[in-house]
């Protein structure tokens, strides 16, 4: 069973929203997108907080688990060497605890980190094109959870 986030959220190295991403955001009330943008900008402060540099969830030191709100379990990861800051959250009730599930979360920030890397990279794009970036990222986000969601 694979796991399938409420939200995907990736924030530069200057807090400024890249995208935030909804799963079937066409199924989603706009209150549900507002809920998760403001999830987005509270995981800000836990970035800048002291607590961020020493709290990691078990084995996996990026990894954090920031906060659980309104049935909503958070996790972020700060990818030093360029100030990239990713966050998902994921419906608490999916959620058990295990370390398979914390391998699968793991896997799925590896895979998020994986298509923003790429996208970045991608000669064709224009060079500082926020939107076509953007765009880009939902096509391959859109790739990864509707596969995802057939091999549930």
């Amino acid at each position: 069973m694979s796991l399938v986030p409420c939200f995907v959220s990736l924030i530069d190295e200057f807090d400024k929203p890249v995208l935030i991403y909804v799963p079937n955001e066409s199924q989603n009330e706009m209150n549900e997108a507002l809920k998760y943008n403001v999830f987005s900008n509270i995981s800000l402060d836990y970035f800048e907080s002291p607590i961020m540099n020493w709290t990691s969830v078990n084995s996996k030191p990026l990894l954090k688990s920031i906060f659980q709100l309104e049935g909503v379990s958070v996790f972020g990861m700060l990818i030093k060497q360029t100030g990239l800051k990713i966050v998902i959250g994921f419906e608490q009730n999916t959620l058990n605890g295990g370390d398979d599930e914390l391998k699968k979360i793991d896997e799925l920030f590896e895979d998020v980190r994986r298509i923003y890397v790429r996208v970045k990279c991608n000669p064709l794009l224009a060079n500082g094109d926020e939107i076509s970036t953007a765009k880009s990222l939902e096509r391959k986000f859109d790739e990864l959870f509707i596969s995802t969601e057939v091999s549930l």
